[in-house]
């Protein structure tokens, strides 16, 4: 009997390998190097708050802000980093924000005499709210410094740096725990909270001590969160995250009411809770009903420990009566609910499996869709090409080379666009992609072809996209491009000049050479005259396609503004009333050939000249 005790209270550890072997068995994929790493960073970011609930629990209390502290932490976090401000200040502060939670936490409880779950629902609401308000209740995305990423992506020795955080804090919190006095102080009033205070200990100093505790390593695990999902999640990040640390504390074997327990316990109980998870997640069961797993889990936690309190020997066979008596009146009813709830169960899987499973592509995908649309544009390429390596079967495989596709096109990695598309544009021909998903590539890959100014591709590809959907805004802006480039064939073969132009550019008034070295600079001249009562307001326009090769290192007058748009690059001049020689000095950053094609544009109406230069680029 003895040994069924000491199992049941002490037996974390042999529970956390079975847990593990028996999550080897059940999917394949539990032993990847990936998958483990996974394990180990999910562990932590719960491992480090459960060690100072942990420390609250032990102390009689209990703390159930912290998810939300965790979120309120990464939402200043995020929103101090846009802001510009100094890294000193965009780690302290947020840490800062974390203890006047606690602060008001400890206030509540040991000062105001506030049951510790009302004080902290409290202020678990307020945080989570303040975090949304903060923010407007949108999420903040930035780009962070390769030395935040660290604290969540870092490997160090082949062991996720996530893992060291928390190893650290249980280490730091074990010692407190041993062999200070304050660790021992607060053993003494989860034990007896009367009696630690007729020894002469400053109760309520000690409690609340331990929720500022609490919420500093809460804060702590946030901005480790806010490193690896790259963004401040005021409303999304540490949903149930105190339920989460509960469990892990519970069960590790500290006493819900105080006065027992190991911070070892709860480190062991952070593991068990990520594996758990983990597991979850492989065999593809939904969140809905790993929160109902986790509640049948600090169940089972509790009732374990209600055993090892009472002891198993000093149960005798009579005190199960009323518990047999109960069973079986309410058997009837309990078997009608359960066979109900299967029933329902039943159809809902035979109907709508999906609301039972998860895609585990999905949350690396919705990371990377994040960055490309805060334009963190080289950070989303990676994750979308983790998505189609790890998933190449899922639905996400397709979005995410979209997304590279889209992300080069924003970041200007216009080679690795045209080919990403160029590439989607073979699975759209053959009838692969849904027809809304056949409308963003086409349209996308038009936009492109006008900004490298390819113009015969843009024909091409412009043709598909009128064809399947003539009516979209995205077709009548491509009518207009293909009607400047008709327009500059036309007056290419014809020399004309518009009626409408602001200033008259003749090809001999271009002058570019032919040839020059790699690392050359050298002058673009172009001279321009009023076109009399139409004279006005003007932008020269060149083609993006032509500054792979160019690097302007001035542009002589200075023009008012040096801009992008439509696929080309502007300078735009006021009114000129006499002839002007405008110098542009380039120089020659790759080898190869490129094409300059000069317009004029007035009022955002694009005018074309037909004047068109070649030059090469010589190693």
């Amino acid at each position: 009997m003895e040994a069924v005790k000491t199992f049941v209270s002490r037996g974390n550890f042999v529970i956390l390998i079975a847990l593990i072997v028996a999550a080897g068995l059940a999917s394949e994929h539990f032993w990847t190097i990936e998958n483990i790493m996974n394990v180990i960073r999910a562990a932590s970011l719960i491992g480090i708050i459960a060690i100072g609930m942990n420390v609250v629990m032990i102390g009689g209390g209990i703390d159930l802000s912290v998810g939300s502290v965790a979120a309120l932490t990464g939402a200043v976090a995020a929103t101090f980093w846009v802001a510009g401000a100094p890294f000193f200040l965009f780690l302290s502060v947020p840490l800062i924000v974390a203890l006047a939670v606690g602060f008001a936490n400890g206030a509540l409880v040991s000062w105001v005499g506030l049951q510790p779950f009302v004080a902290t629902l409290v202020l678990m609401t307020i945080a989570r709210g303040s975090g949304l308000v903060y923010t407007g209740g949108q999420p903040v995305y930035a780009d962070y410094p390769d030395i935040f990423m660290v604290l969540s992506r870092g490997v160090l020795f082949g062991i996720p740096v996530p893992s060291f955080i928390f190893l650290g804090v249980t280490l730091i919190t074990w010692y407190m725990m041993r062999w200070r006095v304050f660790g021992r102080e607060i053993y003494a009033i989860g034990a007896n909270e009367t009696a630690a205070r007729l020894s002469g200990i400053n109760v309520s100093r000690v409690k609340f001590k331990t929720y500022l505790y609490c919420a500093l390593l809460a804060g702590l695990s946030g901005l480790v969160l806010t490193s690896r999902m790259e963004s401040g999640e005021p409303g999304q990040a540490g949903i149930f995250w105190e339920l989460d640390a509960i469990a892990a504390v519970v069960i590790g074997g500290t006493s819900i009411r105080g006065g027992s327990g190991s911070v070892w316990g709860a480190f062991v109980g952070a593991l068990m809770i990520g594996i758990v998870a983990n597991l979850f997640n492989l065999l593809g069961v939904g969140p809905a009903w790993q929160q109902v797993a986790k509640g049948a889990i600090i169940i089972l936690a509790v009732m374990l420990q209600a055993v090892s309190d009472r002891g198993i020997s000093s149960l005798k066979w009579w005190d199960f009566l009323p518990t047999l008596n109960v069973i079986r009146y309410l058997a009837k009813p309990i078997t009608v609910v359960l066979g109900l709830l299967l029933l329902l169960n039943g159809v809902l899987y035979s109907t709508v499996s999906p609301l039972f499973q998860i895609d585990l592509a999905k949350a690396p995908y919705t990371r990377a869709n994040n960055l490309e649309l805060t334009r963190v544009y080289h950070r989303a390429i990676p994750l979308y090409e983790e998505v189609i390596e790890r998933f190449p079967d899922s639905e996400y495989a397709l979005l995410s080379r979209i997304g590279i596709a889209n992300s080069a096109r924003g970041g200007g990695s216009l080679e690795l666009a045209e080919t990403s598309y160029a590439t989607l544009l073979q699975d759209v021909t053959s009838g692969k992609v849904p027809d809304d998903l056949r409308f963003d590539i086409l349209r996308n890959y038009v936009v492109l072809l006008q900004e490298t100014g390819d113009g015969k591709k843009f024909e091409e590809i412009f043709a598909l996209l009128q064809a399947d959907f003539p009516n979209t805004d995205a077709t009548r802006e491509g009518k207009v491009y293909l009607e400047q480039l008709q327009a500059a064939a036309e007056a290419a073969e014809t020399g004309g000049i518009p009626a409408n132009t602001p200033v008259i550019v003749k090809a001999e008034g271009v002058i570019l050479p032919k040839k020059v070295k790699l690392g050359e600079q050298f002058d673009l001249v172009i001279s321009l005259e009023p076109n009399g009562d139409q004279a006005s307001d003007f932008s020269i326009m060149t083609a993006l396609n032509f500054w792979k090769g160019f690097k302007l290192l001035k542009a002589m007058p200075n023009p008012r503004s040096n801009t992008e748009f439509w696929g080309r690059r502007a300078w735009t001049y006021g009114k000129i009333d006499e002839q002007v020689t405008f110098t542009a000095t380039l120089e020659a950053i790759k080898a190869g050939s490129f094409e300059l094609d000069i317009d004029i544009e007035r009022s955002f109406d694009v005018l074309e000249f037909g004047i068109v230069k070649n030059i090469t680029v010589e190693e």
